[in-house]
């Protein structure tokens, strides 16, 4: 959890993260009278004090009662939705009304069976199945698994069925009939067979979706090459409900603050230690640095500077920089100056005063090339890469061929992360001054 940031300080709302995650309002005596979860905690966080007009009366005396805010950063919404019900139920805040209640989310359950059924369930009990989840919305997993029944059928009956067995009924169930269900009740399908069905479901719930969905974004692209948006459109929200399934959920019901932090460190540093591997790079503090350009044909050139250390986002050391030397569409060169500025910086900056473990440059190749001659011309031996936007394909520097990690593991997303970081503090950066530009034009 984040130090109390008390509301009464001048831009208050300026320390807050732009990230999913949990906010806990507290009174004088520190005791937590609110907790709330978030997409944008720092968006959120402001509409409580942006127009106080459109508050109840329940809300208004709870923002009068606070002094202070602090926050718990999540990686999705998911992870901060679970989170906020763990909390609520460990202080029970004065001002939450709802989820005090014992709220049960939804969760995916493969049974136990010699021909297991798959099945959305609102309890997870320790009957021998395999659960995944939890899930806050069911509509999502039905269609989700709907989806996936039409590639792997499974059975969903309440039938005890076992091999080389037929079960005495008037006829076939209406799923065999439109192929969602093989018929292992007849005996239309081996054991064998079957299981294989369930086993490509079960690792794709674990998170082993990049072929399917790399299958289906051809299959929109096609549809909507060919115009057919309606149809673009449906594959989207599956690949929409995929991603919403396999998102990678480090709180469970239970964990409060404390166990989530613990999770989300040892996570963090296995997938940083998983990069490092992958790429060659020898792990001593963890401090990974990630260097993104942004501009509109050259027009107010800026560079972003993000720090992650130990596989976390470490803000107060990101630094930014307004491009001095070019004012036309160049990146390799903005790159090279941004580099070259950082780590010849003069005056004492403790961000600047730490080397890091590994350099990323967003752009690929010849990013990477831009900032390979810096650092020789600085006489640094630091490990650098350049990450190419399509699939995080990552080049090292005098290799032809890019490194490709699984689009499930730990460290892709974890890469993934560290690129959007930048790429969000980069854009921020320079909307911020493409406005004052504007204005100051006019």
């Amino acid at each position: 959890m984040s130090e109390e940031i008390s509301i009464f300080q001048k831009d208050f709302l300026k320390n807050l993260p732009l990230t999913p995650g949990c906010y806990l309002y507290k009174d004088k005596d520190k005791k937590i009278i609110y907790i709330g979860k978030a997409k944008i905690i720092r968006k959120r966080v402001s509409q409580y004090f942006s127009n106080t007009l459109d508050l109840n009366l329940k809300t208004l005396k709870m923002i009068e009662n606070s002094v202070s805010v602090s926050y718990i950063e999540t990686d999705n919404e998911l992870e901060a939705l679970i989170l906020e019900s763990n909390l609520i139920k460990k202080y029970k805040p004065k001002y939450n009304i709802l989820l005090k209640d014992d709220k049960r989310y939804a969760w995916i359950r493969i049974t136990n069976d010699e021909f297991p059924k798959i099945e959305r369930v609102r309890e997870k009990i320790n009957d021998g199945s395999k659960y995944f989840g939890p899930y806050p919305s069911g509509k999502t997993i039905i269609a989700l698994l709907s989806n996936l029944r039409k590639i792997f059928p499974y059975r969903t009956c309440n039938l005890k069925i076992y091999e080389n067995q037929k079960i005495t009924k008037s006829r076939l169930c209406i799923f065999y009939d439109i192929n969602l269900c093989p018929g292992p009740c007849d005996s239309l399908i081996s054991k064998k067979v079957y299981m294989k069905n369930i086993r490509n479901i079960d690792k794709f719930l674990s998170g082993e979706k990049y072929s399917m969905v790399k299958k289906i974004e051809k299959q929109m692209l096609r549809e909507s090459n060919k115009e057919n948006f309606e149809k673009a459109g449906e594959l989207k929200k599956q690949i929409d409900q995929i991603n919403y399934i396999t998102q990678n959920i480090k709180v469970d019901f239970g964990d409060d603050e404390n166990i989530f932090k613990n999770k989300k460190e040892i996570d963090n540093i296995a997938a940083l230690k998983e990069l490092f591997e992958i790429i060659g790079v020898k792990y001593k503090t963890g401090r990974v640095e990630c260097y993104d350009i942004s501009n509109i044909q050259g027009k107010f050139p800026v560079s972003s500077m993000v720090v992650f250390r130990k596989g976390d986002m470490s803000p107060s050391y990101y630094r930014k920089f307004k491009i001095r030397s070019q004012d036309t569409p160049n990146d390799p060169l903005m790159m090279g100056e941004t580099l070259r500025r950082r780590f010849t910086h003069k005056n004492y900056d403790e961000s600047f005063s730490e080397i890091p473990d590994l350099i990323i440059v967003d752009g690929g190749k010849t990013q990477l090339n831009s900032g390979v001659s810096i650092l020789k011309e600085l006489d640094l031996d630091i490990p650098i890469v350049g990450l190419a936007k399509k699939r995080e394909e990552i080049f090292r520097p005098g290799e032809k061929d890019p490194i490709l990690i699984g689009y499930h593991e730990r460290s892709h997303l974890l890469i993934r992360r560290i690129r959007d970081e930048a790429h969000r503090f980069a854009i921020t950066f320079h909307r911020k001054l493409r406005s004052k530009g504007f204005i100051s034009s006019k």
